[in-house]
């Protein structure tokens, strides 16, 4: 035996004990337990990228929102609209991301702000950010403004292309 090769060696190799591996029945199980957890797996999946999807809106909605009211603020009294908050929002003219994933629409809409107390008018719907790439065509965010609510601006959020919204 050389001083390199491991104690055991030759007997591992010319041996006659050999190991009966795994039988088929242990590898279907084995294949079944992999398929039951990769089924309960990706409907939680499916969710996280669902929830990514709205949080990307969400994040878009908030900017644009920021821009309106900080033109509202600054118009103090007059009305601001929805469209002249695009600029600082990040947004083209038109209300759509660059590359175009996002879309604002309400763009004719309009907000004042009170000079003397600070309330927003008019109260309902300022504007939607709708998806328009591909893998985001049925996220809808809708900005809401209710000067009664608590709190008075909510996110409603819909993943069905708008038939149904829910708060986010």
């Amino acid at each position: 035996m050389s001083d390199r090769e491991p104690r055991g060696f030759r007997w591992v190799l010319f041996s006659r004990v050999t190991s009966p591996g795994f039988t088929i029945i242990e590898l279907v199980v084995v294949l079944m337990i992999i398929g039951v957890l990769a089924a309960a797996a990706s409907p939680i999946y499916l969710g996280y990228v669902r929830d990514a999807k709205t949080t990307e809106a969400k994040g878009v909605a908030a900017a644009l929102w920021t821009a309106v009211t900080t033109n509202a603020l600054s118009a103090c009294g007059a009305p601001a609209t929805v469209a002249a908050g695009y600029p600082k929002a990040g947004l083209d003219t038109t209300g759509s991301t660059v590359p175009a994933r996002w879309s604002a629409t309400g763009g004719s809409n309009s907000i004042t702000t009170d000079c003397a107390t600070g309330a927003i008018t008019p109260d309902g719907d300022v504007f939607t950010i709708i998806g328009v790439a591909t893998d985001i065509s049925e996220v809808r965010v809708k900005f809401v403004y209710a000067a009664s609510g608590t709190p008075p601006s909510r996110l409603r959020c819909s993943t069905n292309a708008g038939s149904s919204f829910g708060d986010c």
